[in-house]
């Protein structure tokens, strides 16, 4: 009897090993080889799912958002209040090794997203989706009466996109340290306060 290939696991399964050949050695060094090998899959294997550097990379984001949106889905949303915001501003931040992993991916797939289109429209896309999150987070908030009414949700969606992308690159390059990082989120996040 032949045996039953389960083809969605080998997927995230190689998308996880792709996430961690990248946070190690960064897109240089991802290759499908160094995928297989991290994957403990065979070439040819790894191969038949991720054909292209393309599929590759969207195997990794791919992987990092199911595992935000897995830590998310812990966070009570109901009501959305500023912290709801805030521990979801948390889950993208690296301030633990399971996040500084995901946030070394996530740069190096930045400094990829420089020389690369596909690459720049993938995480273009990724980070559309990301503001549009925290517009209906923000939106939701102002309804309840949590978040100020003179918040525009759309403008300080960008901002908070924008000041969780400082923050990572200083927690990772600067030693900005974790509680630094959530002092900084805590005071942007008391100006949207009602």
């Amino acid at each position: 009897m032949p045996k039953v290939v389960d083809h969605e696991e080998r997927r995230r399964h190689l998308g996880a090993a792709a996430c961690v050949v990248l946070g190690r050695v960064g897109s240089v060094g991802m290759t499908v080889r160094a995928v297989a090998q991290e994957a403990g899959m065979a070439l040819a294997t790894a191969q038949h799912y991720l054909p292209t550097r393309e599929r590759m990379v969207r195997a990794a984001i791919d992987h990092l958002v199911d595992r935000v949106v897995r830590r998310a889905r812990t966070i009570p949303a109901d009501p959305i209040t500023l912290d709801v915001i805030r521990q979801a501003m948390w889950q993208l931040l690296p301030l633990d090794e399971e996040r500084v992993l995901e946030a070394r991916v996530w740069l190096a797939l930045t400094a990829e997203a420089l020389v690369d289109e596909q690459v720049a429209a993938i995480l273009a896309e990724s980070e559309t989706g990301l503001r549009a999150n925290l517009e209906r987070l923000l939106s939701a908030g102002k309804v309840n009466g949590t978040v100020g009414s003179h918040v525009d949700a759309r403008a300080e969606a960008t901002a908070l996109t924008t000041l969780m992308d400082g923050i990572t690159v200083r927690v990772l390059t600067t030693a900005l340290a974790p509680d630094d990082a959530r002092d900084q989120v805590d005071g942007y996040l008391a100006r949207l306060a009602s």
